[in-house]
């Protein structure tokens, strides 16, 4: 037997100070006259009466059968080595196997029990409304017809909530069955369905592998004609120019910085001739200024300045010559035009001059092969836009209207696909896509009918009208969401900002699955990780209420929240699980709430 918990040491002074006064009166033989055996003993359970009532003058410890006389039930003396002769007294507090509580009849409300410890210490206590407890000390009036009045109209308001709350759970539970039977009809049509597509993906695979199978043969052999062959030609000599005249710039590039620091260092006074002509020579190739000569030329040096001034007259001419040539317009050849010759995508030409009228394509007549032409429709100004972008604006032009449907326009990368290939390869991806889909449904459509037939969603599918449904509470500074089968959130009302509370866990594991208490409890875990804490998390407790609502949050330990909700999927009948073998869970909520009352 376990002992019963102590009292504070107050109370505990105050109720042994009245016993004292009771064994007194006990003493006096004011009391303690037992009761004949027919007539039920004080303290004991009606159920456990038979046991007690005897035709012999002695009584039975129920424990080891060690017998008694019988006038030494509830004598306040401990007897018994299980405590079962004091039924009705706290002699044999803490001792035994025997009766550890005193049973309350409450006529007019619901019997109760306190602990032996708790009989005739002078303290009223709400399990005994009658005040049966002290019927030593006659400390506690008679309460049962105020308390049972009070009671009966509370669970006669619950009983009400629970009626209009079941009408509401038979709507779920319908809501259940039909959505059952969609998604089994869902699912049978789509598993017909990805017999057909099966099918298709694997005709169109054939056709596409056929399709490859002769474009390559043919694109081969068209690689062996003379014109192919000489344009690869071209493009290899082309490769070498550039890479000459990337090494010819380099040389004078290097020049020119050599003639430019010349030019910057240069002394007119020393009268170098040679070296003067290389710089004028150099700043009219480049069209910079020219230096200005030294006019202190000596009479020695007369011949030398007739030379000097003859080559100024001749560099004059050249300079005017050059700028003659300037003013002719030269049409030179741009980096970017280069880029494109040598990038040009000569199998994807080869590609484009093949047939296009390939049975697999379907599409608008013409549509395709105007694609691959597209070149021919865009102006001039637009073209350099249009072929760095190509397959791009292809596709926006498919989706504008203006051509039909193509598998892939020819780019510059090599390895493009005929029209007709790329037509087959297109019908093949887009099928085999379709069927992926497909598949991908039937997955969700099974799953989501393996928890309606389970014990997932209840056990009438009741909760599955509720998935996805959300409730919110503003407590203080933040409102609280919570998604059933979702996740749950915590909101700043101040700022906006929010933490995640955690996601959808399970259900009540404490509890059989399946059983009304399983769904009493739902656990939400793994929500964002408080500072120097553990990752948020929520237990919530469901109630039955004619809505869904979040009644109260609360936050027991750090970080680890209890939300408190009501729910008609909750409102089982009264006489739910009685026929299970299990308490029903409406009388279960009722004895909880008179008991809360009490």
């Amino acid at each position: 037997m376990v002992a019963p918990p102590k009292k504070p040491a107050g109370m505990r002074s105050s109720r042994s100070s009245v016993r004292l006064i009771a064994l007194g009166l006990v003493a006096a033989g004011s009391v303690l006259a037992l009761e004949p055996p027919s007539a039920s003993i004080r303290g004991l359970d009606p159920a456990l009466l038979h046991l007690y009532s005897a035709n012999s003058t002695h009584f039975h410890c129920l424990g080891d059968s060690h017998p008694i006389p019988l006038s030494a039930v509830n004598d306040d003396y401990c007897d018994c080595p299980d405590g079962s002769d004091e039924p009705g007294t706290s002699a044999c507090e803490g001792r035994g196997d025997g009766a550890t509580t005193f049973y309350c009849k409450n006529e007019g409300h619901v019997p109760g029990v306190v602990i032996l410890g708790r009989v005739n210490d002078g303290l009223c206590d709400d399990e005994c409304c009658d005040g049966s407890d002290e019927w030593a000390t006659g400390a506690c009036p008679d309460r049962c017809v105020e308390i049972g009045k009070a009671h009966r109209a509370h669970v006669a308001a619950e009983a009400q909530t629970r009626k209009t709350g079941a009408k509401i759970r038979g709507t779920y539970i319908k809501h259940a069955k039909t959505e059952q039977k969609r998604l089994e009809d869902d699912l049978a049509k789509k598993r017909d369905e990805v017999s057909e597509k099966e099918q298709e993906v694997e005709r169109l695979r054939v056709i596409l592998e056929g399709v490859e199978a002769k474009s390559h043969e043919e694109l081969e052999k068209r690689k062996e004609s003379s014109i192919f062959q000489t344009l690869l030609a071209q493009r290899t000599l082309l490769i070498r120019l550039r890479s000459d005249h990337k090494r010819i710039q380099k040389e004078l590039d290097e020049m020119r910085n050599i003639l430019d620091d010349l030019r910057k260092g240069y002394n007119p006074n020393y009268q170098d001739m040679a070296v003067k002509a290389a710089v004028v020579g150099y700043e009219e190739l480049t069209g910079l200024s020219t230096s200005t000569a030294s006019d202190t030329a000596t009479d020695g040096d007369s011949e030398a300045g007739t030379e000097g001034a003859e080559g100024i007259e001749e560099s004059e001419a050249d300079k005017e010559a050059v700028q003659a040539e300037q003013k002719e317009e030269v049409e030179r050849v741009s980096e970017w035009e280069l880029d494109q010759a040598e990038r040009k995508d000569l199998e994807g030409l080869l590609l484009e001059d093949m047939d296009t009228k390939s049975a697999v394509v379907d599409d608008e007549e013409g549509s395709t092969g105007l694609l691959y032409k597209i070149d021919e429709y865009i102006p001039d100004f637009l073209f350099e836009s249009f072929d760095m972008a190509r397959e791009t604006l292809a596709e926006w032009l498919v989706k504008l209207g203006i051509f039909g449907k193509v598998a892939k326009l020819a780019t510059g990368s090599g390895g493009s696909d005929a029209p007709h290939t790329a037509a087959a390869r297109t019908k093949h991806t887009d099928a085999l896509n379709d069927l992926n889909r497909v598949k991908r449904e039937i997955s969700s459509t099974q799953e989501t009918l393996t928890k309606l037939q389970g014990v997932e969603y209840g056990r009438e599918g009741e909760w599955k009208k509720l998935d996805g449904t959300c409730v919110e509470k503003i407590s203080g500074d933040y409102t609280y969401e919570l998604c059933f089968f979702g996740s749950a959130t915590q909101k700043s009302n101040k700022d906006y900002s929010s933490n995640h509370l955690g996601g959808y866990s399970q259900w009540n594991l404490a509890a059989e699955a399946g059983s009304y208490d399983y769904y009493s409890e739902m656990s939400y875990r793994n929500g964002a990780k408080c500072w120097n804490g553990p990752n948020r998390s929520v237990d919530v407790i469901f109630s039955c209420g004619t809505k869904n609502e979040l009644l109260s949050v609360s936050e027991p330990e750090k970080c680890e929240y209890r939300f408190k909700v009501t729910s008609p999927a909750m409102c089982w009948p009264a006489e739910a699980g009685a026929g299970a073998g299990e308490e029903g869970p409406g009388a279960m909520i009722l004895a909880q709430k008179g008991k809360e009352e009490l």
